[in-house]
């Protein structure tokens, strides 16, 4: 570790303010953990803060809530640890105070997860002395200036078994490797895995989702076993004759992710409304996890369609198929409501976009009845899942279809989504002008204009009128019925 490692952290305010506290209390405390190894990586100290202690654990972190307007929580009733969330302009920061797991630091640090994160300095030391050091007595500073992950001993994934997705998170973080006997175990002990439970286990998997190169860490997941216990339906992948599902899956993710990362490339008029839509959250993950999600499982549905008709293989339904098993992934995950009707949407309409593209003109009605189907702006994240589609089944671009994709953002963005200031015409103008009793029919033309309107069919009044009698035309025996 850089020598200039001490001074930073005696620099940092928030340790400051934590060591006043333990100081008050008498309380021998320690730093250990996150904010150490990515001091040893050479990386921000982010935003969670590790503090063990001797004693008064439930008054230290009262005092620090208080000290720095922070809530304080139990965070653990079997080990008496607390939380303090504390919410700043930089982002939520996150300090735990926990009493030692054994005897003592050394014992502590001995029974952790991986040599990375055995590290822990004496606060006391760091602030009132002028020789602190890192107790390292793992080599951890070593396997991080090495970008390795080690485990302390073969029995971390039988205490926690959360730790073999977390070494699978750590490694697609901050680009580190596995270390062989430590994969070797990760291995033989997957099967352990859903021993956590699926909240713990969908927000590490849905961390390593919000990686860059997302598809490249996917695919360790599978190859380290852990995958197919997080979603054992891909089991049957395998099983698919003449057909590489799985790395169709891959593509469409790298694909999917190459989009998004070049969004001001692919359309720079609406990049910054396409990259605050992918930031908004459904219960409280990223849309831009969720897509990513879909990318991987939109052909889910395959394996239980698949039909050979001579040489050829047919998938017929597969779309509505993969809605229902992305519906049961998303409940296994303990996604929210919203988040599983997003997933399940996007994978049943997922050809939709193809068969739009087909069509001999496409008119602004059809390209409405698109976004009407997903629910407005869900439309745009369906249109970039057709496309990530079909450039990962063709191994290259598509011209026409990115036109068409184009023409559609436009069209959301310029027509579809643009905010009328009133309806071109009110209920009692439409009684008024085709003299139409009060009721229900009054409500469907209201609608078929609202509808108009969307398409950019209608734009104000003097369209309106010829349009509902031409639609009244076509309605009038089911009107007077």
């Amino acid at each position: 570790m850089k020598s200039d490692a001490i001074l930073q952290l005696k620099k940092e305010p928030i340790l400051h303010a934590i060591f006043d506290v333990v100081n008050t209390v008498k309380a021998k405390a320690y730093l250990v953990g996150g904010v150490l190894r990515n001091l040893a990586l050479s990386r921000p100290f982010g935003f969670d803060y590790d503090i063990v202690l001797d004693k008064q654990i439930k008054e230290t972190a009262n005092l620090i809530a208080g000290k720095l307007k922070g809530s304080p929580f139990l965070l653990d009733k079997k080990l008496g640890s607390y939380r303090v969330n504390i919410k700043s302009s930089k982002g939520v920061f996150n300090i735990d105070i926990s009493p030692y797991k054994r005897k003592d630091i050394v014992e502590d640090l001995r029974n952790r997860d991986f040599t990375i994160n055995a590290l822990a300095v004496d606060m006391n030391a760091l602030f009132k002395k002028s020789d602190a050091t890192i107790i390292d007595i793992f080599k951890g500073i070593n396997d991080a200036e090495n970008k390795i992950i080690r485990m302390l001993k073969t029995d971390i994934f039988d205490e926690d078994p959360l730790r073999l997705l977390r070494a699978a998170r750590l490694s697609a973080q901050y680009d580190l490797t596995i270390d062989k006997e430590t994969e070797k175990c990760i291995k033989q002990k997957a099967n352990l895995l859903t021993k956590s439970s699926w909240e713990r286990i969908r927000d590490e998997f849905f961390l390593i989702l919000s990686c860059s190169e997302a598809a490249r860490h996917v695919k360790r997941l599978y190859e380290l076993s852990l995958l197919c216990e997080i979603i054992s339906e891909i089991r049957n992948w395998e099983d698919l004759e003449d057909y590489d599902l799985f790395s169709h899956a891959i593509k469409t993710l790298e694909q999917g992710e190459r989009l998004y990362n070049n969004l001001n490339a692919f359309m720079p008029e609406f990049a910054e409304n396409l990259t605050a839509y992918f930031e908004m959250q459904l219960g409280n993950i990223p849309k831009e996890g969720l897509f990513k999600l879909t990318l991987f499982l939109h052909d889910v549905g395959k394996t239980a369609t698949m039909e050979r008709e001579g040489e050829r293989i047919r998938f017929i339904g597969h779309e509505v198929e993969g809605e229902i098993i992305n519906k049961r992934i998303g409940r296994r995950l303990k996604l929210s409501k919203a988040a599983i009707v997003f997933i399940a949407k996007l994978t049943k309409n997922h050809h939709r976009v193809f068969n739009l593209a087909s069509l001999a003109k496409l008119t602004n009605r059809s390209k409405a009845h698109l976004f009407r189907v997903m629910g407005g702006e869900d439309g745009l994240l369906l249109l970039l899942l057709a496309l990530a589609d079909a450039r990962a089944t063709r191994d290259g671009d598509d011209p026409e279809l990115v036109s068409i994709v184009k023409d559609l953002i436009d069209f959301y963005y310029k027509i579809y989504s643009v905010k009328k200031p009133k309806p071109v015409l009110t209920g009692e103008e439409v009684m008024d002008i085709f003299d139409i009793p009060e009721g229900v029919m009054v409500g469907r033309i209201l609608n078929k204009l609202a509808e108009a309107e969307g398409e950019g069919i209608v734009k104000d009044k003097s369209d309106a009128v010829p349009f509902i009698k031409n639609w009244l035309k076509w309605a009038k025996d089911g009107w007077q019925t």
